[in-house]
């Protein structure tokens, strides 16, 4: 692509998803007046690898070890998972104990903060919270007879209790979140997805992150997925494409949505994502990703990113100073 093309388009997608992002999540609501600004700051000029590399991650001096009554796996460690992440773009998977999947799951589920694709106009919000004595499998099926391909939860972070603010806030996650950002300010989201096996348009497609794509909402950051249920390749397992967190081809730069056949033709590997529930692993979403549409069963997630710096897209998200 010729180079002044490339930077008109860029500059004009840079305004663009400035304004829609400022304007979908009512972003002056909860950052100051200079929000939009930084906003365009961060996806016109960190969109250039070469500017966002600079952000090096630090290595901890002391390893964390993960601790036994989180994890049921003690093998990985923090200067580990820091290392993979800025190597490849990703972490290795680890398994959280079934006690804890099970506590966040419930959380989750009970959560009343609604953002859903794909409704019926006649259905009210109240009939898509779970009942009191539904089981998951027949909500997830009450959810699939009113055509809602992705439901999404917004969860508060401010109870402290929670088993998921517990993990989150945990000395292990935020060793990891702190250091890989080279941040002690962090701004901390947390979303619940799920995902059914129905037949989508290409908007729904779209608007469910079902086509390849990179994020780019702060000048560094990470996501922390978990998989509340069992996923396998049938489900819509998360796929990652190595090492495109530090470079893109050139037709892959803007930041825009690609075809399967697009990225097959550009890149040689890929990395999907399966396991059983209490599945958790990092990514730098910078890179390029998307979620398998599911296409037997059902998916449960949860979405958690780090962001440097301050910016909060909900009244749920929170920011911390660490010392």
């Amino acid at each position: 692509m010729n180079r002044a093309i490339f930077f008109s388009k860029h500059l004009l997608d840079s305004i663009r998803d400035s304004y829609k992002v400022y304007k979908y999540f009512n972003l002056k609501k909860y950052n100051n007046f200079l929000i939009l600004l930084k906003i365009f700051f961060i996806r016109f000029f960190y969109s250039f690898e070469g500017i966002r590399n600079k952000i090096k991650p630090k290595f901890p001096s002391k390893e964390i070890r993960l601790k036994d009554n989180l994890f049921t796996d003690k093998k990985l460690n923090s200067y580990k998972i820091i290392n993979d992440i800025d190597k490849k773009g990703y972490s290795e998977t680890f398994l959280l104990k079934k006690k804890i999947t099970d506590n966040i799951l419930k959380e989750s589920l009970h959560n009343d903060e609604f953002v859903l694709n794909k409704i019926d106009p006649n259905i009210k919000v109240k009939d898509l919270k779970i009942l009191e004595n539904e089981n998951i499998d027949s909500y997830i099926k009450r959810l699939s007879s009113h055509k809602i391909s992705r439901l999404t939860k917004t969860i508060n972070l401010s109870d402290k209790k929670s088993e998921l603010n517990k993990l989150i806030m945990s000395d292990e996650v935020l060793n990891i979140a702190k250091n890989y950002l080279n941040t002690k300010e962090i701004s901390i989201n947390a979303s619940f997805f799920i995902s059914n096996p129905l037949e989508t348009s290409e908007n729904e497609k779209y608007r469910n992150a079902q086509y390849f794509h990179w994020d780019n909402d702060f000048t560094k950051f990470i996501k922390l997925y978990i998989y509340l249920n069992d996923v396998n390749y049938d489900n819509g397992p998360h796929i990652f494409i190595p090492e495109t967190h530090k470079f893109k081809k050139p037709n892959n730069k803007l930041c825009r949505l690609y075809s399967d056949i697009n990225i097959e033709n550009n890149y040689a590997k890929s990395k999907i994502f399966t396991g059983n529930a209490g599945s958790m692993f990092f990514v730098d979403s910078f890179g390029i990703h998307k979620g398998i549409p599911p296409s037997k069963s059902h998916r449960l997630m949860l979405n958690v990113h780090f962001g440097r710096g301050k910016i909060l897209y909900t009244k749920y998200d929170k920011y911390i100073k660490l010392n």
